[in-house]
Formats: structure tokens, sequence, C-alpha cells
């Protein structure tokens, strides 16, 4: 009887200690979380740290990410430049880099000492998503970033349900003007299409630069351009001047935020697939 009280208080005392144990690493983890202190030298890896609502941890973030919200964060790196004596000076315990970072840079900081996440840039809407997850693994927010992730898959396929059956249409993503370059299926954007239910006139390009005579010979039913400001605008132009081009046949000529676009991240994704669907479709309805 005497053995089976020791036993069963050697049992509690345990159970006690594990659960000690276990609000101990609990409370580090929210700790570490609070303190973090986080670079990021890519735009679209900054949007999704905003998504993660993490902005008060960014210490450093580019001249090309949204900088409206982080109020903490100091500018480090420009579109071609990284100045890692200042991300030094700021000691992050982690930089997030892509393929938009250079191998030196990266070379130089984990010299420092210095934590570098690298993310490759995602070709499709499934590596976006993935991309969200391991940035909410990386930052202690993972159950935010599958929620986020799984609701943009809904809305997805909630998208696809308004697109009329029927052939499939041709589609010209434009991503640059000079030279004419297209979104092949090497990029996340073809997902634009896919998810559409369009077909990619540059699907079957290694590199995606055309000549403009090759886009009419192709003629595209949608020409998206992703371009910024006035090149966007004299695009559209330029291509509404071609009669015979069905694009310009169905007004089905359009620009598109490049910012939101160009930068993806699940939600942004979805953003601009519904504007694509809702132009393409509506003014296909409209038409007829």
């Amino acid at each position: 009887m005497k053995n089976k009280i020791i036993l069963i208080g050697v049992i509690l005392f345990l159970t006690a200690a594990v659960s000690c144990q276990h609000g101990d690493q609990q409370s580090q983890q929210r700790k570490a979380t609070d303190s973090l202190r986080i670079v990021s030298l890519t735009p679209s890896i900054t949007k999704q740290l905003l998504l993660l609502d993490v902005e008060d941890y960014v210490i450093g973030h580019t001249s090309y990410c949204p900088s409206d919200s982080l109020e903490n964060s100091e500018m480090v790196a420009s579109a071609t430049e990284v100045n890692v004596e200042k991300i030094a000076t700021l000691n992050p315990d982690v930089v997030l880099v892509s393929t938009l970072t250079k191998q030196q840079v990266i070379d130089n900081l984990r010299k420092l000492g210095i934590e570098v996440e690298y993310l490759d840039m995602p070709k499709s809407f499934e590596e976006i998503c993935d991309q969200m997850i391991t940035i909410g693994k990386i930052v202690n927010r993972e159950d935010r970033a599958l929620t986020i992730v799984e609701k943009q898959r809904t809305l997805v396929n909630s998208l696809q349900n308004r697109i009329p059956e029927g052939e499939k249409l041709k589609f010209f993503i434009e991503i640059g003007a000079n030279p004419l370059y297209a979104a092949t299926s090497e990029s996340f954007m073809h997902d634009y299409i896919r998810f559409a239910n369009g077909e990619n006139i540059a699907a079957g390009l290694k590199s995606g630069t055309m000549s403009r005579e090759s886009v009419i010979a192709k003629n595209p039913d949608v020409i998206v351009i992703v371009t910024m400001g006035l090149a966007g605008k004299e695009e559209k132009q330029i291509w509404q001047e071609y009669p015979n081009l069905n694009a310009a046949k169905k007004d089905n000529i359009f620009i598109i935020d490049p910012d939101q676009a160009s930068s993806p991240t699940p939600v942004s994704f979805t953003n601009v697939l519904e504007k694509i669907i809702e132009r393409v479709y509506n003014n296909q309805t409209n038409n007829n």
C-alpha cells in the first residue's frame, strides 16, 4: 500500500513537472515571437508578413516593400543594392530573402553570423500558398498562415464556378513592353490563365520574349497588361489599333495593377484572378 502511495505521488509529481515544462516552453515561444526581429528583402515576403500580423517585428525592408504599416522598420535595401552593414547594426534574428537577393549578399550576411532564410520565388498558386505556410512557421504564425491559405484555395474554387461553359479563350499576359515579354508556363501568372479556364499563347516558350508579330499571329482573345504607368496605357492603345485582333474586337485588353499581380501572396493572387474573371467573362456576356 505504501509503495502504491509513493508511486502515485511520483506520477503526480512528474505530471506536474511536464505540465510546467510545457508551459515554460510555450512561454518561451511567445517571448521569442514577441521579440522576433525580422528583415525582409523581398516585397512579396513583406506583404505576407503583414498578412500574418507580425509587422511590429519587421525592423528592415526594401524601398519596394509596402512601408506604410512598418512603423518599426528601416529601409535597408533598394531595388539593386543591399546595405549589409546597416542590417548588421539592426541585430536581426532572421533575414528573409529570395532570388531577388544576390548570393554574395546572402554569403556576407551569413559570415556575420546572421540567420538567413532563403525562399524560392513561387511558380504557381500552390507554391505561393506553400511559401506562406513556410513563412508562418518561421515567425510562429503557422495556424494563421494555414487559415489564410485554406480560405484563398476555397475562393479560387468559387471563382472558377463563375466561369460559363464554352470554348477556352486564348490569353496573352504582357509583363514587359520593351522588349515585349510574356508570362510563360514557368511563371505563377500562368495560373491566372489556367484558373480562368484559358489557354496561354506563351505556354511553350522557354523565354518569355515575343515579337508583336508573333502575338498577332497567335491572335489572343484576351490581353492582360501588367506594366506600370504610361507604358501600360501606351501598350493598350497599340493593341487596340489592330482591328483584326480578337482581343481588340472583344474589348478584352486591360491593365492589371502590377504591384498586386507581380508580387504575389495567396490573397493578392485571388484578388487579381477575380478581376480577370469578372472582366473577361462579364464582358463576353455583354458582347453576346
